[in-house]
């Protein structure tokens, strides 16, 4: 498993300034400290607001100009473009699949043979197939903690271990658990496979 020492994570502050969208306090973020927000701040900026006040408004303006020049925003844009009901239908197809099969097969319903390793092909993939493959990935873990019967395992993960896309793939994380569901939907699958 990769070393977690360089790894940074959601201070306290930043943790409270999104919680109440303290937008003067996230806008006194560091420039790292905000990468680790963007997929939720993203969101919040381009997402139909349940709120429709003036204030919300002039804080949903300052966001944007948050996220204006961020290069990372624009991957982000793209990953919330996707149709993701289409997405969660083939991800509960390929469970299911994996599931009858034991989870050992080759087949893949998220993810069609790759032509090169996973990480490269991750790298070169469109914002969809970059969702497929994480899912794929995803979900062949979940399976494989299904099948442990509680014993513990180690299972290396290519994608999930590179640190070159760490942040890409913890962007599409956030992006399937926040904006579709499948990954909640799964996580109680998975319970109910572990119980």
């Amino acid at each position: 498993m990769a070393d977690s020492t360089g790894l940074q994570f959601v201070s306290a502050y930043a943790f409270e300034a999104m919680q109440k969208v303290d937008v003067v306090r996230l806008a006194a973020l560091s420039d790292p400290e905000l990468r680790l927000l963007l997929p939720c701040l993203v969101r919040m900026a381009l997402c139909a607001p349940a709120d429709q006040s003036q204030s919300w408004a002039q804080d949903k303006k300052l966001i944007l100009r948050l996220l204006s020049g961020v290069e990372a925003v624009n991957s982000i844009v793209a990953l919330l473009s996707v149709d993701f009901h289409a997405l969660e239908q083939d991800a509960r197809k390929e469970q299911q699949l994996r599931h009858k099969a034991g989870g050992s097969n080759g087949e893949s319903i998220l993810v069609s043979q790759l032509q090169h390793g996973l990480t490269l092909e991750f790298e070169h993939s469109d914002p969809l197939r970059r969702l497929r493959l994480t899912l794929s990935e995803l979900l062949a873990i979940m399976n494989k903690v299904a099948d442990s019967n509680g014993e513990f395992f180690l299972k290396s993960s290519e994608l999930f271990e590179s640190p070159v896309y760490l942040e890409e793939v913890a962007d599409v994380l956030c992006i399937l658990q926040a904006g579709t569901q499948p990954l909640s939907s799964f996580q109680y699958m998975l319970a109910d496979n572990v119980t």
